[in-house]
């Protein structure tokens, strides 16, 4: 607690140094006797008399200036003394004057109650209760004023006067509890001004006033802080009689919190309550003392400011105005702690006028009540009083309470054909459990799934232009136009955490701007509910949100974000539900909101008329996991099918599936790109079943892919056209021929080095060459790396479906925000959009592959001789024997047993018989390279298990034999003619 307010810094006032007398001169005889010596020196020199005479003069000149002397100290002195009498009373004219200032200014602080009562007094401008004060009286207080300098008396004097600011504001802190004594009447005047100065500071939310019962205080009665409802603080009055009951769910006198304020009256000092902090003695109406202050003696004389009961007249109902144009008047009082929704509705549906606080709704509008205000039901209009509407309130307040009980009213009241609901709930959809059951209701959208969550939001663009044209085609101007009667239902978007929404999809509040703009004449309502209005629309959305409703809030600046006061951030924590609506330029009305139960919404569900039609949805499913041939025709039937069928693309910015078709004429080459079972090898079968007889589907297989590349660059090179091999062969021209290669890169990986580079230049060469000899490829892979990152720029048409992560969506020239690893398979993205790959239809037969001869069935030698080269020649020796191939009989290991003449190493041509089989491995071809090289012309020459580098060793060849697959046999056959073909080794 303080006596006054903390002084001001001012700079200080120095006074004046007090005149020092000067000293009494003495006589001076050295200038008397000087002369005469000279005087008498001159004579002894001269001998004139004359001299002498001078000499008489010393000591009048002496005496003469002895007497000027003392004669100019004498006027230094008076004016020395007039000097520092003038800066003296200046000093003291700044005292006083600073004194007067101090005295000023505190005065104009001071929260005095004559003050309160003027005109100048504005009781908007409430205070904060931790710096609210109140002034008891005026009386001499510490100035603060600095004095420098000076120490005599009369200084002294004047340090002890300007020490003392006198007549000043008695002030100290209401906190705790204040004691006045003495006579009834002078007392309770007292108390009447301090109780003046607390209601003109504090608002009613701030300050809740108990008063004693009796006339003395029956001016108390029209203040807007009687009727408050759990401020922050409380003003108990005792004294005489007992204070008033305690009003539901306030604490009593005793049961007060620490920070509430007590006055207590009393006429001695014993008969006050223990624990008064300050206790002011009143014995007049013009002498008072300050006993005890902040619980210490303070003996303290001041004259006391008491205010007469007949100059309160009038400003209880003064403060009262001021409260109800700031909007805090709380009328909390006069409102039930709950409300349940069914007996409220029926007494509505009775009598929808009687005692509400809103009018009987037109025909056209959308009245419901929603719960109990000051006057009975209160019903909202969100037609007459929109057309959108803001909620704010923060957790625990009620929200999601009033949201549901803002749908139950609608749905109890009108059917589906004239009011649907689209619920957004981004708390996790939980908040609608109840009323997602309505037939009103058309879809729930949830922060679950974002990608849902936005591809439902961005079709309400789409439901605009639907509504639209359905007005323009019945000619009406709007959906009020009898003209469009009947054709539209009216659409109420809810959505909970309208601010969390947009943390999550910032681009949507543009689109949410344009339902603000459009939403009146096409039917369309928002009702945006959020914790924190503060920042989160923008005016050009708020603008068009004339119905505000607020449930309690954190901060006045939410509040009056939502409805243009404080009232909201008065609102008792523990009230849930109680809700402050203003429509437009009407007065602010309170509202506790009407709860709703389970059981009221089945009770609306069976008294809700039965519908032939379900309403009309706002938007699309996604699509689905599976796409049937028979879901694209009934699409396809719309319009000119495609060449080939992909799949169905989603648009749901325009509410519809729209078949994905390829044509290779117009796209080019296609590229899918996606991970391990997603769909490839199912979009490769189903373009081969839509047009067989001019495709030729390649697995993903090490032989059938290279034939075929080498095929289809022959192909291009020459009039031979597409020879079968390793792939469905159909009979067709080149100029319509479609190549599909499967799991591109997983061949790739399967190939030597040399063949991987040839495949990839074989490749690269049909993609940049294939469209003008009428060749187009469809090229399917899980990850486009190494020589394959050029496949984007040579293909025309892309298809990404699933991959792995994030990172290679982006490298296959997808942006990252499209990635979805949630997708099923099949699901992708084609041309921007999203795609569901269409089930392949059985075509009748497979896969066929090239029919890969054995090597000992090749007669193309007439010597019957074969030579073969084995990886492990005993082995491969082993095999052939175990055979028994009725063509060669003999089979020969060369370098291990002689069975065809003398010797081993002398082995001729000559020594070769008709039906041999000679065998060995490269270096011991090496050794024996005459006869090979006489064999070689007329006997063919299989490879088993050899390399490359052995097969060109033998051959002398750089060209490369087709691959063969790591599996099955296989080898490579040379017949003298040159050629080589796979065959299968034993």
């Amino acid at each position: 607690m303080t006596v006054a307010p903390e002084p001001p810094t001012i700079d200080p006032i120095r006074l004046p140094t007090p005149p020092v007398p000067p000293g009494r001169p003495g006589f001076p005889l050295i200038a008397c006797v000087a002369p005469l010596i000279a005087a008498g020196l001159i004579w002894a020199i001269t001998g004139s008399a004359l001299v002498l005479v001078f000499a008489v003069l010393s000591p009048i000149i002496a005496v003469a200036g002895l007497v000027d002397g003392r004669r100019s100290g004498s006027r230094q002195r008076r004016r020395d003394a007039a000097g520092y009498a003038t800066r003296m009373a200046e000093a003291e004219d700044t005292v006083d004057q600073s004194l007067a200032r101090l005295r000023r200014d505190a005065w104009r602080a001071a929260p005095a109650a004559h003050r309160m009562l003027g005109d100048a007094h504005d009781p908007t401008r409430w205070a904060d209760p931790a710096t609210a004060a109140l002034v008891l009286g005026a009386g001499p207080v510490p100035s603060g004023l600095r004095l420098e300098g000076g120490a005599n008396a009369e200084q002294r004097e004047l340090r002890a006067r300007a020490a003392i600011l006198t007549g000043a504001p008695i002030i100290v802190d209401p906190a705790g509890s204040i004691g006045l004594v003495g006579p009834g009447l002078v007392v309770r005047s007292l108390a009447r001004s301090l109780v003046v100065q607390l209601v003109g500071q504090l608002s009613p939310r701030a300050l809740g006033i108990r008063i004693p019962a009796g006339d003395d205080w029956a001016w108390a009665a029209g203040l807007p802080h009687r009727s408050a409802v759990s401020p922050a603080r409380w003003l108990t009055i005792t004294g005489g009689t007992p204070a008033g009951p305690a009003r539901p769910g306030q604490s009593g006198p005793s049961g007060g919190s620490d920070t509430d304020f007590r006055i207590a009256l009393a006429e001695t000092g014993a008969a006050l309550p223990p624990g008064c902090a300050t206790i002011v003695r009143v014995d007049g109406a013009s002498e008072a003392e300050l006993v005890r202050l902040g619980g210490s003696p303070a003996a303290l004389h001041f004259v006391p400011h008491l205010v007469a009961e007949q100059q309160t007249a009038g400003f209880g109902a003064m403060l009262r105005r001021a409260a109800e144009a700031a909007g805090v008047v709380d009328s909390g009082d006069a409102l039930p702690e709950t409300v349940a929704f069914a007996p409220l509705c029926s007494q509505w549906a009775t009598d929808p006028d009687g005692g509400a606080d809103h009018p009987l709704d037109t025909p056209a509008g959308l009245a419901c009540v929603i719960g109990v205000g000051e006057r009975g039901p209160l019903s909202v209009d969100l037609v007459a009083d929109g057309p959108h509407a803001l909620v704010g309130g923060t957790t625990g307040s009620g929200k999601s309470e009033l949201l549901v009980t803002w749908v139950a009213a609608l749905a109890a009241r009108y059917p589906p054909s004239q009011v649907t609901f689209l619920l957004v709930d981004f708390k996790g959809g939980a908040a609608f459990d109840f009323v997602r059951e309505l037939p009103h209701c058309v879809g729930l959208i949830t922060d679950l799934d974002d990608r849902k969550a936005l591809r439902a939001l961005g079709s309400l663009a789409a439901e605009l232009r639907h509504r639209e044209r359905v007005l323009r085609d019945a000619g009406g101007r709007d959906i009020t136009d009898p003209r469009s009667a009947g054709r539209l239902s009216r659409l109420i978007i809810v959505i909970d955490e309208f601010a969390t929404m947009l943390d999550a999809f910032p681009t949507l509040h543009a689109q949410f701007v344009d339902i603000a703009a459009r939403g009146r004449s096409l039917g369309v309502h928002l009702v945006l509910c959020t914790q924190r209005p503060v920042g989160v629309a923008r005016d050009a959305l708020l603008a068009n949100c004339s119905l505000r409703l607020s449930l309690r809030v954190n901060n006045a600046a939410d509040s009056l974000a939502v409805i243009g006061s404080d009232a909201a951030a008065r609102i008792d924590a523990g009230r849930p539900g109680r809700c402050v609506v203003r429509s437009g330029s009407a007065p602010a009305q309170t509202c506790q909101v009407a709860t709703t139960t389970h059981a009221d919404i089945q009770a609306v569900l069976n008294g809700a008329p039965a519908s032939a039609d379900p309403p009309r949805r706002p938007w699309l499913d996604p699509l689905p996991r599976l796409v049937t041939p028979a879901q694209v025709a009934a699409l396809a039937a719309e319009g000119p099918p495609p060449p080939f069928v992909l799949g169905l693309i989603d648009e749901p910015e325009q509410q519809r599936y729209a078949v994905a078709g390829y044509d290779p004429r117009a796209d080019g080459h296609l590229l899918v790109v996606g991970g391990a079972g997603t769909g490839k090898s199912t979009l490769l079968a189903a373009i081969a079943a839509q047009a067989p007889h001019r495709i030729d589907l390649i697995p993903a297989d090490v032989e059938g892919t290279w034939d075929a590349l080498v095929r289809a660059r022959a192909a291009l090179d020459g009039p031979a056209g597409l020879a079968p091999a390793g792939g469905r062969r159909h009979d067709a021209g080149p100029e319509s021929r479609l190549l599909l290669f499967d799991d591109i890169d997983a061949v790739l990986a399967r190939w030597g080095e040399e063949h991987r580079a040839a495949a990839v230049d074989l490749l690269t060469g049909l993609l940049r060459d294939g469209g003008q000899g009428g060749l187009h490829l469809v090229v399917t892979g899980q990850r486009l790396t190494g020589t394959l990152q050029a496949l984007p720029a040579l293909c025309q048409s892309r298809l990404v479906l699933r991959l792995p992560s994030v990172y290679e969506h982006q490298a296959v020239g997808e942006p990252a925000a499209s990635y979805d690893e949630t997708v099923p398979p099949g699901g992708g993205r084609w041309r921007g959009a999203r795609i569901q790959l269409m089930l392949a239809e059985p075509a009748g037969h497979g896969y066929e592959p090239a029919v890969v001869p054995s090597a000992l069935d090749d007669t193309s030698a007439s010597t019957r001789v074969l030579l073969v080269v084995a990886g492990s020649a005993a082995r491969t020796a082993a095999a052939i024997r175990a055979a028994a191939s009725p063509a060669f009989p003999h089979v020969v290991l060369l370098g291990a047993h002689p069975s065809v003449g003398p010797r081993e190493d002398r082995l001729v041509v000559s020594d070769v018989a008709a039906g041999t089989v000679l065998v060995g491995d490269a270096d011991t071809w090496q050794a024996h390279w005459s006869l090979l090289t006489g064999l070689r012309g007329v006997a063919p020459l299989v490879f088993d298990g050899a390399s490359l580098a052995d097969f060109r060793l033998l051959t002398r060849r750089r060209d490369l034999p087709p691959p063969l697959a790591p599996a099955g046999s296989r080898g490579w056959l040379l017949r003298p003619d040159g050629t080589v073909h796979r065959v299968t080794v034993p």
